[in-house]
């Protein structure tokens, strides 16, 4: 059998990037036909079987892709656009966090936190999780998101594995800056959101 980790990073190239590369056909919620996902493992991997897939991604310690019924898809960090299905976190953790550098997180508690290159923001369960996803060089770098606060806002957060996605979270919702070269920012000390639009937001779906 080929590396895990190397199955596991064509998968996210097959069903996060470039579906069409491999003939996926890839539903509105990202789900591709099982075996559209084994033929294109194969051409790369001949040696790999459908079930060693199988089990990759149902593997309790994998938080990156699903299979069910409707097909196997990623979970995140797609560069298409996906409905999101299902039902949104309600309600959702008070906060979630977001690895990030420090110039970004200032810009943030300005502007609120836009998907930017991606469709959905992506934010994490906990503070250590973001860290690893901080950009900054030397001290991780992470935003303290007040979701609580912007749910009553109508924001809405949709679980996916390890991660929590959204269409956006506005200025007013941005908490404490960890990481900073000076002691945390906290809501009171903030700059007045600016405002901000974001275009048309995706549709959300329940399936």
């Amino acid at each position: 059998m080929a590396n895990t980790s190397r199955i596991s990073k064509l998968l996210s190239l097959m069903l996060r990037h470039r579906p069409d590369e491999f003939g996926l056909e890839i539903d509105a919620y990202g789900y591709a036909p099982l075996d559209q996902v084994v033929q294109g493992v194969q051409e790369r991997y001949s040696e790999v079987a459908e079930t060693e897939i199988v089990d990759l991604v149902n593997d309790p310690d994998q938080y990156r892709f699903e299979l069910n019924e409707f097909g196997i898809r990623a979970l995140y960090g797609h560069s298409f656009f996906v409905d999101m299905d299902g039902e949104p976190m309600d309600p959702p953790p008070d906060q979630l966090y977001m690895g990030t550098t420090r110039s970004a997180a200032q810009r943030f508690t300005r502007e609120g936190i836009s998907p930017g290159d991606r469709y959905y923001v992506h934010l994490s369960l906990t503070r250590e999780a973001a860290e690893s996803h901080s950009h900054q060089r030397d001290t991780p770098c992470v935003v303290e998101i007040l979701a609580a606060k912007a749910h009553e806002e109508d924001c809405r957060f949709f679980a996916r594995g390890a991660v929590v996605l959204t269409e956006e979270i506005p200025a007013s919702c941005i908490g404490p800056i960890h990481g900073s070269q000076q002691q945390p920012l906290g809501v009171a000390q903030m700059p007045a959101p600016s405002s901000v639009s974001y275009g048309r937001k995706p549709r959300f779906s329940a399936r």
